[in-house]
C-alpha cells in the first residue's frame, strides 16, 4: 500500500471504483477519494440493468425536442425541468436540440454502440474471481409497451439498432404473459433483449468490487475535493478538507460532481443533473423474472434482493436542489398499474431516493485524455448508463493510462466537443 499512488481516481461510486479495479491489475497502485462512502451516491439507487448494444439510440431526438413543450407543463410527466433552473440550464438545452438531429443522433449511435460493445464482457472480467460475482445475473431484460401506437413509434429505433448488429426480439402480448406472468394482461407489445445483464443489488455490487479493491491493495479516502494545484500542464497535487493529496496521475470519475472538478483545472464541460428517483418495497415480491423498462411511460421494475425498485423519470435540477418525493409516488404508481397483482401490504418497510445522474446534451459521456493536461483523463457523463457503462470504461480509462490503444475512436467523447 503506497501513501503515494501511481494513479489517484476521484469518485467511489460503481464508475470509480471498476476504473480503480482495472488501473490495479495493470499493476498500478491506486488511491480513491471521495467525498461520501463507495456506492452512496448515484451508483446506490438505480436500476439495476447492465445494457448492451440494443440501447445505443442516445435520447435526443425529433420527437423529444417536439414533446418538450408538453413534458414540462406535465408535473407527472417523466421529464420536468424546475423553472428557476431554467436560465442555467438554457445552454444545455441548445446543444440537446442540436444533437437531436437525425444525422448527429446517427453519429452519436454508432459511436455509443462501439462504446456498449463489451460492456458484459468487462463485467465478466471484473467479476470472475470476485465474491460479488452472484450478484450478476444474465438473462436478458425486457422493454414493455401498453399500446401499438408506443410500439410502432419505436420501430425505426429498433430497425437502427438492428442494422448496427443489436440482438432485439420482438414479443406478442401473449408471448409476453407466459414470459412474465405477473404482468397487467393490458400490455400489448415487448422487446426482449436477451444478452443484457442485470443485478440482484446495485449498492452491494459497488460495495463489494470496493472492498475486493482494497484487499488488492487500493486506498480509499473519504474527503471532499476542493480544490487542486498545476504545473507544467499537469495537475500534482488535490487540495480536500482532509488535507493535500499529491498527484501523479489522475482519474476524475465523479458522476454529476466532474463538472465541478474540472472547473477547479480550468476546463469548462456542459454537464447537468438528471435527478431520477425510485421508491423501494424491502421485502416484496412482484414475481417478476426479468427486470424491465416501460418504453413509453420510461420507468423501471426489478426485483432485487431487497425488494420491489420502481425507478424512473428525469428531472432537470441543481445537484444541490432538494427532491421531491413526489416524482418516487409517480414511478410507483406507474410501475404498480403494470403489475398484475401487486400487494404493497407485503412489505417490511418502504424507502424513496433521489440521485443525479451526469449527463451531458447529447447523451454520450466524457471519456479519455483532457486537453491541456498530460496526466489527467475523464470518465464521467455515463447518463442512464453509468452501471452499464462502468466497468468498460474503466477498462478504456486504463488503457488510456497504460499507454494503450484500446481500440475504440474516443473523438464522440471528447469533453471539449461543444
Amino acid at each position: 500500500m503506497s501513501t503515494n499512488p501511481d494513479v489517484t481516481v476521484i469518485g467511489a461510486g460503481i464508475v470509480g471504483v471498476c476504473a480503480g479495479r482495472f488501473l490495479q491489475r495493470e499493476g498500478f497502485e491506486v488511491a480513491i477519494v471521495d467525498r461520501v462512502e463507495p456506492g452512496m451516491s448515484c451508483s446506490f439507487g438505480n436500476g439495476g440493468v447492465i445494457s448492451t448494444t440494443d440501447l445505443a439510440m442516445p435520447l435526443p431526438s425529433p420527437s423529444i425536442v417536439r414533446d418538450i413543450p408538453k413534458m414540462l407543463l406535465d408535473s407527472k410527466g417523466p421529464l420536468i425541468v424546475r423553472w428557476r433552473y431554467l436560465p442555467r440550464l438554457a445552454p444545455w438545452l441548445i446543444q440537446f436540440v442540436r444533437a437531436a438531429s437525425n444525422e448527429r443522433r446517427m453519429a452519436g449511435a454508432r459511436a455509443f454502440y462501439d462504446l456498449l460493445s463489451g460492456t458484459t464482457t468487462a463485467y465478466d472480467e471484473l467479476t470472475a474471481d470476485s465474491h460479488v460475482a452472484p450478484l450478476i445475473r444474465r438473462d436478458g431484460m425486457l422493454a414493455v409497451y401498453g399500446t401499438d401506437e408506443g410500439f410502432a413509434a419505436d420501430a425505426t429505433e429498433r430497425r437502427v439498432l438492428r442494422e448496427l448488429g443489436a440482438t432485439i426480439e420482438e414479443l406478442s402480448a401473449d408471448e409476453l404473459r407466459q414470459m412474465e406472468p405477473s404482468l397487467s394482461p393490458n400490455l400489448r407489445h415487448a422487446r426482449f433483449h436477451p444478452e443484457s445483464y442485470s443485478t440482484r443489488n446495485p449498492y452491494k455490487l459497488t460495495r463489494g468490487l470496493a472492498d475486493d479493491f482494497v484487499a488488492a491493495g487500493g486506498v480509499i479516502h473519504q474527503a471532499d475535493v476542493t480544490g487542486l494545484h498545476q504545473a507544467g500542464g499537469r495537475v500534482t497535487s488535490l487540495e480536500t478538507d482532509r488535507g493535500e493529496m499529491a498527484v501523479d496521475r489522475l482519474v476524475v470519475a465523479a458522476g454529476a460532481w466532474s463538472a465541478r472538478v474540472a472547473k477547479l483545472m480550468g476546463v469548462k464541460v456542459l454537464l447537468e443533473a438528471e435527478r431520477g428517483y425510485h421508491m423501494v418495497f424491502h421485502g416484496a415480491d412482484c414475481g417478476l423474472n426479468h427486470p424491465l423498462i416501460h418504453g413509453e411511460g420510461h420507468f423501471g421494475v426489478n426485483q432485487l434482493d431487497e425488494g420491489v425498485r420502481f425507478a424512473g423519470t428525469v428531472e432537470l435540477a441543481s445537484v444541490d436542489a432538494p427532491p421531491d418525493e413526489k416524482r418516487a409516488d409517480n414511478v410507483y404508481a406507474l410501475g404498480k398499474s403494470i403489475l398484475r397483482s401487486f400487494d404493497p401490504s407485503m412489505a417490511s418497510d418502504v424507502t424513496t431516493w433521489m440521485g443525479c445522474r451526469p449527463t451531458l446534451p447529447d447523451y454520450l459521456p466524457a471519456l479519455g485524455s483532457v486537453p491541456g493536461l498530460n496526466n489527467v483523463w475523464f470518465d464521467f457523463g455515463h447518463q442512464h448508463f453509468g452501471l452499464t457503462l462502468a466497468a468498460r470504461s474503466g477498462w478504456i480509462t486504463a488503457q488510456l493510462v497504460a499507454g494503450r490503444d484500446p481500440g475504440l475512436d474516443l473523438t464522440p467523447f471528447r469533453a471539449d466537443r461543444f
